[in-house]
């Protein structure tokens, strides 16, 4: 029974120090420039070893996926307590997203694999339609949980395509923002004076601040949620 639990505990272990060194990469050289083959290097283990829990670098984006909606979660509740105005909330948390890859290159890249991937693509519209029906009930009582995941389909696809288009002298991030939510708020069927007021809101709001702050506060929360797993696979038994 003691070598079950030892056992146990070790491949608990392993399974999030493979998805911790390989978000650490992820966020320092960018999700395309890490191999699996480094990942292995680091953890000093064999590459069946890591396919035996993740077969392959796709596997472990989903993980880490599922860590990044929960910062997501953590800013939409932030800015509902702070502002009351879900509407608001719904925007903000999409304008955080467009800043963040529009000013770093290594999130960009990040958010692009998700987004193209099928797997983490499948669980963000999931998580995404699940989120926006909380979110959104009460303002649309009439959308059910699955009319929300239809327009996620299309919504998934509007966010992927601003994130692959920077934004130049011509074409600056406010108006990204305003086409993006336009965009989403029109598909949600919000009303044309709540969607501009909402939008104005948003480019009127320290949205530009994400900017400074953002990208460390983002790290930080991943790493630290993944270290957890490990302090807390380490203490199983």
């Amino acid at each position: 029974m003691k070598t079950k639990k030892v056992t146990h505990r070790k491949t608990n272990k392993t399974i999030h120090e493979i998805a911790y060194v390989a978000a650490k990469n992820f966020l320092e050289k960018g999700f395309t420039n890490t191999s699996a083959k480094l990942i292995c290097s680091e953890l000093n283990i064999s590459p069946g070893n890591m396919t035996f829990y993740y077969p392959t670098k796709e596997h472990i984006l989903l993980e880490i996926t599922k860590v990044i909606t929960d910062f997501h979660s953590i800013t939409i509740e932030s800015t509902k307590d702070k502002y009351q105005d879900n509407l608001f909330a719904y925007c903000l948390e999409i304008t955080l997203q467009i800043v963040l890859c529009e000013h770093n290159e290594i999130i960009r890249d990040l958010y692009l694999a998700i987004y193209t991937n099928p797997m983490t693509m499948h669980f963000v519209k999931e998580w995404t339609a699940e989120k926006n029906y909380n979110l959104l009930k009460e303002r649309l009582p009439d959308w059910t949980l699955e009319r929300f995941y239809r327009a996620e389909r299309v919504n998934c696809c509007i966010e992927r395509s601003a994130l692959t288009e920077p934004c130049t002298e011509d074409y600056p991030i406010e108006d990204k923002i305003r086409l993006v939510l336009t965009c989403l708020l029109k598909i949600l069927d919000i009303p044309q004076t709540d969607r501009e007021r909402v939008v104005g809101q948003v480019l009127e709001s320290n949205y530009s601040d994400i900017v400074d702050n953002g990208f460390n506060q983002f790290k930080e929360y991943i790493l630290s949620r993944l270290q957890q797993d490990i302090d807390n696979a380490s203490q199983d038994g």
